[in-house]
């Protein structure tokens, strides 16, 4: 397997705003403690783009400039898309973690941590994968290190066999998914596709 981490600044400053909005100075503190070395008119000059670009709401709040998310409905993070979309899939609470586990290994690349499951929303008490020990799960929790993501030590990490049926489902989790971030249910064909509450 592939292992690939793709972190961006915006990603990071993004999880910062989530809950609230932040001052340039707020953020440049937050920036330094997580390790992140910028200088402060870098900074400034990337959360100018942000908001230039539509993605950040920027306000003179005397004697700062604070920055939000723009709009709320763009913060659900990737987990949350997932879970969505295969909740309104099925009901059946081993599948819905059977293809959780399948739909994020496919776009990641690597093993599939139990937290990660959670994070979808979805019932935990039972994984119908293989669980994955040693290299392959050490390398898969190195990728999520330096990421915005805790995994517990112990947490186990899972890969899916592929078949027919769960590749074709996996594939109908993604397009709802994909759908439902960019309003596009006008574009489908009617009765082809079921609509994602939200």
């Amino acid at each position: 397997m592939i292992f690939e981490k793709d972190l961006t600044l915006k990603d990071v400053i993004l999880k910062y705003l989530k809950e609230k909005e932040e001052s340039i100075s707020s953020l440049h503190r937050k920036l330094e403690k997580d390790g992140f070395k910028f200088h402060r008119l870098v900074l400034t000059g990337y959360l100018k783009a942000l908001a230039d670009s539509g993605i950040l709401k920027e306000q003179n709040i005397k004697p700062s400039k604070v920055y939000s998310i723009r709009s709320r409905e763009k913060t659900k993070d990737i987990y949350e898309g997932i879970g969505e979309g295969i909740k309104s899939m099925t009901k059946d609470e081993r599948e819905r973690a059977k293809l959780a586990v399948y739909v994020l290994q496919k776009l990641f690349h690597r093993p599939i941590f139990l937290e990660e499951v959670r994070r979808c929303g979805i019932d935990i008490s039972s994984i119908p994968a293989k669980k994955v020990v040693g290299e392959e799960r050490m390398l898969a929790r190195k990728v999520l290190s330096s990421s915005l993501i805790n995994i517990p030590h112990n947490n186990p990490a899972y890969v899916i066999e592929e078949d027919e049926e769960l590749e074709k489902k996996g594939l109908e989790v993604m397009e709802r998914v994909i759908i439902s971030i960019f309003k596009a249910w006008k574009l489908v064909l009617k009765g082809k596709q079921a609509k994602l509450e939200g």
